[in-house]
């Protein structure tokens, strides 16, 4: 190894480290000095024995292109060795994993599935792998999992391996690769319902201590379902399960796409089996990092796990903030519009609370409903309007976004707190651009329409800020017709200027700060700030206004920029910089063994 190790193997690969070895073969990681990327590089003695199933590796993994099978880069001949230059996977062998705990059924189900889809490539191109089995099966940091070792696969059509031959992992093997027959895809389903029993239930359920007592525990031993080891395990699964693994292929499944798809109506079509896993990469691979840090490191490691599990559970960490949110609207609605009796004023938040958190679509409906009435009673022509905008954007939008529907609701209480003007550039930082356009300009009508709701005697704000502007010869306690309402628009156009305005303001930060760069999400936030400071100072001067005073705009403008700016540190730029790095290194890769395949097929 050290020899090796002081010299340019082939003149190109630059030995880092041995990665293991076993049987007739020897691996280890590599410097591709001449594409500059690390390899993973597969040695193999070109003797009788071995020259053969290096060649067939070469050859079947050359005809698979997939994102859950490993990569062959390039195949290498001298005297002494065969080469096979694959992809260097950086992840953890399952094998590993299930020796230190015992994956939950739904991760067993998501990384049963992932090889299923390898499987279905493999299968597809007449390549029977007869070797699957915990140790030739990696989970990558990003939750993939990855097919190895072609070692003993064949074609269909291929003569190479003889009747009578028997190759293979004995505890993972079918009765009819065990008996050395011929096998078909369906030998490989078999080792992998054995792989999902394993990983379910923490034992394998025909290996032994002696090669013979196995082969015979395969032949004639049909082993309990993995609920009676694993009570998390359901029906469904068991019977999956005990299908894969007939002692006769025609009891199995027949392809990989139906164990698929029965496996994908055990974990839900809305449940990504990658964006399952990811938790589990991350744990392994979190243990092999070192104790001792420095505090910013650990500081960053606090980010990304924090940035992962609101990805991981962003649909239950919406929920209670918008159940809240719910809660305190329609509280201060029945508080300053009374019309429902006092004993279910208090009662009615809690319903709208639970229903939010357990049915959003629900919950947000009922909200809607609950909130017409008494505005109904109070200002009748404003509530006919508000029913009707109810009816609308339930249709369009909160059939679709529930909770994000209620986004909007947050710019009055956020004008009260005097933070107004951050609700568009916080748009603008979370949503893509066309939707924190329209979410930012959803914001500023409710604070329109709350202001002429609560303080229609005082006057609305301009701008989103704390001083009113009086609306004239409008009746203190209701309107006369809905005309009055849009007469407040027609004789103030300061109120769509403002929610133009929040509007443009949101889309061009969410341009700006979409890709995720320290230094551009600094530069689009101050743009947006900006812009609202061209809005207060310069617009109204040429509309025949007089401006908002300089002294009122900074003062809220200097507590949303420092409030902004502060909610960057808890973005894990590292962490995101690294995945856009492996991505686009995954689409270059994918992108060049496109082309070199092109000639071939």
């Amino acid at each position: 190894m050290k020899q090796m190790s002081e010299e340019m193997l082939l003149d190109r690969y630059q030995i880092l480290d041995e990665l293991g070895s076993g049987g007739f073969a020897r691996v280890y990681k590599a410097f591709d000095t001449r594409m500059e990327r690390v390899v993973a590089i597969k040695q193999i003695p070109t003797s009788s024995k071995t020259a053969p199933r290096a060649l067939r590796e070469a050859r079947t993994v050359a005809l698979l292109n997939h994102p859950n099978i490993v990569t062959l880069y390039e195949f290498e001949e001298t005297e002494d060795y065969y080469y096979l230059i694959m992809e260097h996977l950086n992840g953890v062998v399952l094998a590993d994993i299930l020796d230190g705990e015992q994956i939950t059924p739904g991760q067993s189900v998501a990384v049963a599935i992932q090889i299923c889809q390898a499987l279905e490539c493999a299968h597809l191109n007449n390549v029977i792998h007869r070797d699957i089995k915990p140790e030739n099966l990696m989970l990558l940091p990003d939750g993939r999992i990855k097919v190895m070792d072609f070692g003993i696969s064949r074609l269909k059509t291929s003569p190479a391996t003889r009747e009578g031959d028997i190759l293979g992992t004995l505890a993972y093997m079918s009765p009819e690769q065990a008996e050395g027959q011929l096998v078909d895809e369906r030998t490989d389903i078999f080792s992998l319902g054995v792989v999902l029993y394993q990983i379910l239930t923490g034992v394998s359920p025909f290996e032994a201590q002696a090669a013979g007592a196995t082969i015979f525990k395969i032949l004639n031993f049909d082993p309990p379902p993995p609920s009676e080891l694993n009570k998390k395990v359901s029906r469904r699964l068991d019977a999956l399960i005990l299908k894969a693994i007939g002692k006769y292929p025609d009891d199995r499944f027949d392809t990989a796409t139906e164990m698929r798809y029965k496996l994908e109506r055990c974990l839900g079509s809305r449940v990504s089996p990658q964006r399952l896993l990811k938790p589990l990469a991350r744990t392994r691979e979190t243990e092999r990092v070192e104790e001792v840090e420095i505090p910013f490191g650990r500081f960053e490691e606090f980010k990304e796990r924090l940035w992962d599990f609101g990805e991981e559970h962003g649909e239950a960490l919406k929920r209670v903030p918008c159940s809240l949110l719910v809660v305190l609207v329609g509280w201060l609605v029945f508080k300053n519009l009374p019309w429902y009796p006092p004993s279910l004023s208090p009662v009615i938040p809690v319903i709208l609370f639970l229903a939010v958190l357990l049915a959003p679509l629900v919950g947000v409906t009922l909200f809607m409903l609950s909130v017409v009435p008494p505005v109904l009673a109070n200002h009748l022509p404003l509530g006919i309007l508000l029913f009707i905008f109810l009816c609308i954007y339930w249709s369009t939008f909160v059939r679709q976004q529930p909770l994000v529907s209620l986004v909007p609701l947050v710019a009055p209480l956020l004008a009260d707190l005097k933070l107004g003007l951050t609700f568009p550039v916080l748009m603008g930082i979370i949503f893509p651009p066309v939707s924190a356009g329209a979410l930012a300009g959803l914001g500023c009508l409710s604070l329109g329409l709350y202001d002429i709701a609560r303080l229609a005697p005082m006057g609305v704000r301009f701008f989103g800020l704390a001083g009113g502007r009086p609306i004239p010869d409008l009746p203190q306690d209701n309107f006369a017709s809905i005309l009055d309402f849009f007469r407040i628009f027609a004789e103030q156009p300061h109120l769509l200027l403002q929610i133009a305005l929040w509007i443009i303001v949101g889309m061009v930060v969410a341009t700006l700060v979409r890709r995720r760069y320290l230094s551009v999400d600094i530069l689009g936030i101050i743009a947006g700030f900006a812009l609202l400071v061209f809005g207060y100072s310069w617009l109204p001067s040429h509309l025949g206004m007089s401006p908002v005073p300089l002294g009122e705009i900074m003062q809220e403008l200097s507590l949303s920029l420092i409030i902004v700016l502060a909610l960057l540190l808890i973005v894990p730029y590292r962490h995101l910089k690294e995945r856009r790095r492996l991505r686009s290194r995954s689409e270059l890769g994918g992108r060049k063994n496109k082309r070199e395949s092109a000639p071939e097929s």
